[in-house]
């Protein structure tokens, strides 16, 4: 026994020197050993440079990124005292979203990001956001915001911060908390109004349709009114006036007479037409009203955009009018086009008509001021079928977002190699002019329209800003020393929105910067490889990508997966990967398309993302519990992982096997139209998808495995003689 021990003490001695990974030993029974986690700024930290030091009121100090919305909040709070308001609600939302003319919330208070609230008091003033944006708020809010940070333990909701910084009012004079009714959704207001009137501090909703930033915003731009296109029906897959029907079988199952769209990417869809009056969001201001009968669309400037233009003017059937409308079996064909700005009105005057007794309207993001058109007693509020029909693509428009993507990643991959090229011949390259060239590459391919968000061009520390965006202020030069994030993606007129994210370095990655990329993947990786029952939310599956993560101690900020338009919106419900319950959303289904996208981000240092779309299709299982479907997923983006990022020893089997399959389908799908563009791209591609040994041996020298075996022969020896005397 005792030589038996002894040489499996010196087999362990050989297998660590073979490998030269003793952490190989330990990786799989000390999963739960984190020697780093996530670090976050706390009272007494130093502040960085790059961000808002407030800690000397008298005397802050500002990066070059801070907006000064001292004199606007003046402004705003001489508007309020004109109504009486102690307090003034500004949404990131508007009547719509996203046209610069709307940004209200961004321009006063200075932060850029997507998501946030702010509330502007008589002496006060505080912006919520989510994780995403904690970061980038502390570089651009000056130090007359409070940062509420939206899931931390300690930040207090909105309204019961409101409740308890405003005075008390009297029931017949109560308190005002003032908001556009366009821009604050029904249920939002229902939240304020609930907290409000159980509180004993007599504080009122008070609506003013006149925007009170509006009237300060003296350089404000002005909205877009551009042309629109037509979405071919080889990519849509159904004619417009099918679509109304199907909405209108939708609408007879609930017994609803009529129902509004305010939702622009819904009316986009519906009548296969696309804008551009949102940056990177091919769609246009409108609303439309259906009823059994009739469809009425409202849009801005009817005889620019349809009178005046043939082929608008044919795809809406505006030639033979009369006809269609006037029989009962083609109304479906029958659309009434109005002005946009006669809309609120007509919703009043059409929800008053006889035989209209009940009005669907979304429950999750319809304004204020959509509800208070109608009569309370005609609501009928949930979500509009148009979300679900949009989410689950048909045939057509699932050809579409796979031909798209290929296109995508062409452009994408020719990125990477003239990167990684220009880098080895020391050019001089910045976040922003990356980002620029990686759009020239885009631009070649046949169906590029334009892109589909801002990219996220962000080197080292700038790459732990989630949404970061550069700018001339922050603009950084990309080097060997960190790593380079590149969230980006196009529209194409094929059908699809595109959203895909790599993380790369150009010289010798830390440790850290491998552990984090590995780990990432592997999250990434376990969730396309997961299998789930009909009725799965993508809430109960979030947890395989954060997962490995979790195990280091690391986590992040943000949702693991969005859905993605059909050459719409970046950002596209009701499906969505993210822990926790939120409303409007809805079970996984087939033909739904999805971000796969965790991340890891050490605040101030560096930040990893790897964002791959998917779509939901029916899983292979040799039995079908409870008689139910089961879905898992499939990748539709094609475009190589960093093989020198990547620690192999740490990924298992079935993660391996996924990486090669893939790179496998990278060659295969994306290598043919690759290799005629740009021979050159495509060797890198195909060094890049070089297959990995499974299961894995990590290399080694030669002089290490002569050792590694001498040492072996030596023990052989050793025990022989060992045993010899015994």
């Amino acid at each position: 026994m005792a030589g038996k021990s002894v040489l499996f003490m010196i087999f362990l001695v050989y297998v660590t020197l073979c490998t030269g990974y003793p952490e190989v030993l330990l990786e799989g029974s000390n999963r739960f050993r984190s020697d780093s986690v996530q670090r976050v700024r706390r009272e007494g930290d130093e502040i960085p440079d790059t961000q808002r030091d407030c800690t000397d009121p008298d005397n802050p100090k500002y990066p070059p990124t801070t907006v000064h919305t001292g004199e606007r909040l003046e402004e705003l709070r001489e508007e309020m005292e004109k109504y009486e308001a102690l307090a003034y609600i500004v949404p990131s939302t508007d009547s719509h979203y996203g046209a610069s003319c709307h940004k209200r919330r961004h321009w006063i208070t200075g932060m850029s990001g997507s998501d946030g609230l702010a509330i502007v008091t008589t002496d006060e003033a505080a912006m919520w956001t989510d994780g995403r944006y904690f970061l980038q708020s502390e570089q651009q809010l000056d130090c007359n915001w409070q940062l509420m940070r939206e899931g931390e333990p300690e930040t207090p909701t909105e309204w019961d911060w409101l409740i308890d910084v405003l005075p008390s009012g009297t029931a017949e004079n109560p308190t005002r908390v003032a908001f556009d009714p366009t821009v604050m959704s029904f249920t939002m207001y229902n939240t304020y109004k609930d907290a409000f009137d159980q509180s004993s501090k007599h504080i009122a909703m008070y609506s003013i349709e006149t925007n009170l930033v509006d009237e300060i915003w003296t350089d404000r731009p002005e909205c877009p009114n551009e042309p629109l296109h037509i979405m071919d029906v080889k990519w849509a897959g159904q004619e417009w006036w099918d679509k109304i029907k199907d909405v209108r079988d939708e609408m007879q199952k609930v017994d609803v007479d009529m129902l509004v769209l305010h939702a622009l990417d819904d009316t986009a869809w519906l009548l296969n037409m696309r804008g551009a009056d949102i940056p990177n969001s091919p769609v246009f201001s409108s609303y439309t009203i259906l009823t059994l009968e009739e469809t009425i669309l409202y849009i801005i400037n009817v005889d620019k955009l349809v009178t005046d233009v043939p082929e608008i003017r044919d795809h809406l059937k505006r030639n033979d009018q009369t006809a269609v409308c006037a029989d009962p079996q083609q109304n479906h064909q029958c659309l009434d086009i109005r002005e946009y700005d006669t809309f609120l009105g007509d919703l009043n005057n059409e929800a008053d008509k006889e035989g209209i007794n009940k009005v669907w309207i979304s429950d999750y993001d319809a304004s204020y001021g959509i509800y208070g058109n109608v009569d309370e007693a005609k609501h009928y509020s949930a979500a509009v079928p148009i979300r679900i029909m949009k989410a689950v693509k048909n045939e057509n428009e699932i050809e579409g977002m796979k031909e798209g993507n290929l296109q995508d990643a062409v452009a994408l991959i020719e990125f990477l190699h003239w990167i990684e090229n220009a880098m080895e011949d020391g050019e001089e390259i910045t976040e922003m002019s990356a980002a620029d060239k990686a759009e020239s590459f885009r631009k070649d391919q046949p169906d590029y329209v334009m892109k589909s968000f801002n990219y996220i061009s962000a080197f080292g520390p700038n790459a732990a800003v989630i949404h970061y965006t550069p700018s001339e202020e922050t603009d950084s030069k990309i080097t060997k020393e960190n790593l380079y994030l590149l969230d980006s993606g196009g529209q194409y007129k094929c059908g699809t929105t595109v959203d895909t994210t790599r993380t790369m370095h150009y010289g010798s990655p830390q440790e850290i910067h491998k552990q984090a990329y590995t780990r990432v993947l592997m999250g990434a990786i376990d969730l396309s490889l997961s299998i789930f029952p009909e009725g799965t939310y993508g809430r109960d599956i979030d947890v395989h990508a954060r997962q490995p993560l979790w195990d280091y101690g690391w986590d992040y900020r943000h949702g693991t997966g969005h859905g993605i338009g059909a050459m719409l919106n970046v950002h596209e419900g009701p499906n969505r990967i993210y822990i926790g319950c939120r409303k409007g959303q809805a079970p996984l289904e087939y033909g739904m398309f999805s971000s796969d996208e965790p991340g890891y981000y050490e605040d101030n240092e560096y930040g990893v993302r790897l964002e791959t779309v998917f779509m939901v299709i029916d899983a292979d299982t040799p039995h079908n519990f409870g008689d139910l479907k089961y879905f898992t997923f499939e990748e539709v983006a094609f475009v190589p992982f960093e093989p020198k990022l990547i620690k192999y020893e740490m990924m298992s089997l079935d993660q391996l096997n996924w990486l090669n399959d893939y790179h496998q389908k990278v060659r295969e799908k994306v290598g043919p139209r690759l290799s005629q563009k740009n021979q050159d791209a495509y060797d890198w591609m195909i060094r890049q998808t070089e297959p990995v040994p499974v299961p894995y041996s990590p290399p080694t020298d030669g002089a290490q495995t002569i050792f590694a075996n001498v040492i072996l022969l030596m023990t052989v020896t050793v025990v022989s003689i060992f045993n010899n005397f015994n």
